[in-house]
């Protein structure tokens, strides 16, 4: 299957290795290393969803969490529906299955957007507020309506077959983002003996040098940021923790930080050793003044 708008050479992606995907029924293929939203712009996908209220069509216009159209339902059975999730943010996997949250009957063709043509006129700012309230027992029937236009993604109906759970974290120094200031931090703290914990929420750390045709210390960014992760690979006082968000700076320097285990591999988490690995993980953790402490696994949960 062509992909129209793929590069020949260049990004971090494995031309080796082609995904099958689907977006809204249609297949696709992508490779590995690439982004749900990666593998639609290059198979040449332009609308990704409809807009709320006019309907007018969305492509996909950020490369990661501040995304704000390619919002789209992952999942083939009930059980592992995922609503909300940003293309930009989902690594691609071989038999991913995604659908826009908006358009009807399909994202393409969309009935709403005649509303929208006609928007300006006949459905100004603030119409809402005033339409729908009256008759009261009417509106159960706007609501139905109303919902399907507003381009959120829905909750499965089937309980959640995954398994979610938490570690407390404690660490000296704690490094949110695996940029080129962020590793070099993390070296420094790590070498002193301080306890580091880097968090990054992309698929691979390194930031703006993932893609940098400088020189760091004599030898190209590329290299530079292969030879600094595994250095803190290596060190026992330094935790990794890729695919992970920083979601809350609270007081007394507590942080809580989302990381994004298997979520990046199949729509439920596969099979280790005969038990299901653990699809996502929340870290609570304070940063500075807790000592050299290891990181502990929350009471009665397993650590994985």
């Amino acid at each position: 299957m062509s992909q129209p708008n793929r590069l020949t050479r260049g990004g971090r992606i494995d031309r080796s290795r082609k995904l099958s995907f689907t977006f809204n029924g249609k297949p696709y293929q992508g490779h590995a290393g690439d982004t749900l939203a990666s593998a639609l712009l290059a198979n040449g996908v332009d609308i990704v969803n409809r807009s709320f209220k006019y309907s007018r069509p969305r492509g996909i216009v950020a490369a990661g969490a501040e995304e704000p159209n390619a919002v789209v339902q992952l999942g083939k059975c009930e059980a592992g529906q995922v609503p909300n999730v940003r293309a930009t943010q989902q690594a691609l996997y071989d038999g991913l299955e995604a659908r826009s949250t908006n358009g009807w009957p399909n994202v393409q063709r969309d009935l709403m957007s005649v509303i929208g043509k006609l928007g300006g006129k006949f459905m100004p700012p603030g119409f809402y507020y005033k339409t729908f309230m009256a008759p009261a027992s009417m509106w159960m029937t706007y609501e139905k309506y109303i919902r399907k236009s507003a381009g959120l993604g829905r909750s499965p109906t089937e309980p959640d077959p995954d398994i979610y759970d938490h570690m407390n974290q404690h660490c000296d120094v704690l490094v949110i983002g695996a940029g080129p200031a962020g590793l070099a931090a993390a070296l420094a703290a790590a070498r002193s003996g301080a306890r580091v914990i880097v968090a990054d929420e992309q698929e691979e750390m390194g930031g703006s040098l993932l893609d940098s045709r400088e020189l760091l210390d004599d030898q190209p960014a590329e290299q530079w940021v292969a030879e600094a992760l595994q250095a803190l690979a290596d060190m026992d006082n330094v935790t990794l923790l890729p695919r992970t968000t920083a979601n809350g700076y609270h007081d007394h320097n507590f942080v809580t930080l989302h990381e994004r285990r298997t979520e990046h591999l199949a729509d439920t988490a596969p099979l280790k050793n005969g038990r299901r690995q653990v699809r996502a993980r929340m870290h609570p953790g304070r940063a500075g003044g807790a000592g050299h402490r290891r990181p502990r696994a929350a009471a009665g949960l397993r650590q994985q």
